[in-house]
């Protein structure tokens, strides 16, 4: 029996003992994501050991949870990587796990979907069913489904109680086909507190479009428009109310400006006021002169 240490994005300064599945015991390597249990929440972490004893010296006992899926057959962070954020954690004393979140790729903004369509074949079925009577097997409803549309797997399992085991009876013979979708997240479905807002377009503008504004809209519209510079959409949640749903509507009428936060904390660094010397103020003050003069 094999065992793993997994380093969380949580803030905390420590790893993660994990035990590995038989399917995974001579896939899993050091720089691999991994998906475990982690209380009521499921979490991906980076792998950094792994080794056959179960406990480390630094840990008490206690009972240990079995990993869940291999996010990558290949690591996404080699051991130059590895030690890079190790370096990172220790020098500007953050919590190793959300160092190496923030150097993996960010899979969590890759949408991946399964796509379910009839075959010509599942096509003559289908029509045959259409001057059948009603029938209630859920190969049969599931074929009525997929006559109008292509489906996803998700949709499919929402609407039919035991669509899993009639997709599989209608895929072995040979009515539906499966393709296996990835389409990039819209970036105005992240939470507010990792998006931040900024005015662009005023409402006099000719290419304002989308019709009417809803109150909260207008809002935060005028809001931005008054107080230029970014502003973190959770925060401006408590100056307006339902800032969150106005702001990607904005976003989308291109009346404003969305974009994911910048990381804080790790690489954050106060920068000092500075003050001028005499002759830099001197110089300062003349070209100032020359512009307002222009």
């Amino acid at each position: 029996m094999r065992y793993c240490d997994v380093s969380l994005p949580v803030p905390l300064d420590q790893v993660f003992t994990y035990r590995l599945p038989d399917t995974l015991q001579h896939r899993v390597r050091p720089g691999c994501r991994l998906l475990v249990p982690f209380g009521a929440r499921k979490l991906t972490g980076v792998v950094l050991d792994l080794r056959d004893e179960d406990l480390r010296p630094d840990v008490p006992a206690g009972p240990i949870k079995e990993a869940m899926r291999l996010i990558d057959e290949e690591p996404v962070l080699d051991a130059g990587l590895l030690s890079l954020g190790r370096w990172i954690a220790h020098y500007y004393c953050a919590p190793l796990g959300e160092v190496l979140r923030s150097m993996t790729p960010l899979s969590g903004e890759v949408h991946k979907s399964k796509l379910y369509s009839l075959t010509d074949a599942g096509r003559d079925a289908a029509r045959q069913l259409l001057l059948a009577s009603e029938d209630e097997d859920p190969s049969v409803q599931l074929l009525r489904l997929l006559e109008a549309r292509p489906l996803s797997a998700s949709y499919l399992k929402k609407k039919l109680p035991h669509a899993a085991a009639a997709i599989r009876l209608l895929e072995k013979k040979g009515l539906i086909a499966m393709e296996d979708l990835e389409a990039q997240r819209d970036p105005l479905r992240a939470s507010a507190a990792r998006l931040r807002a900024s005015f662009k377009t005023s409402l006099q503008s000719p290419s304002t479009v989308g019709g009417k504004l809803t109150k909260r809209e207008r809002e935060l519209h005028a809001y931005l428009e008054l107080h230029p510079g970014t502003h973190n959409l959770g925060e401006l949640e408590t100056v307006v109310k339902g800032a969150s749903q106005a702001a990607r509507s904005l976003a989308r009428r291109d009346l404003i400006v969305l974009e994911p936060e910048a990381p804080a904390g790790v690489f954050a660094t106060a920068v000092p006021p500075r003050t001028l010397n005499p002759h830099q103020l001197e110089a300062y003050q003349q070209i100032e002169a020359s512009l307002r003069e222009e």
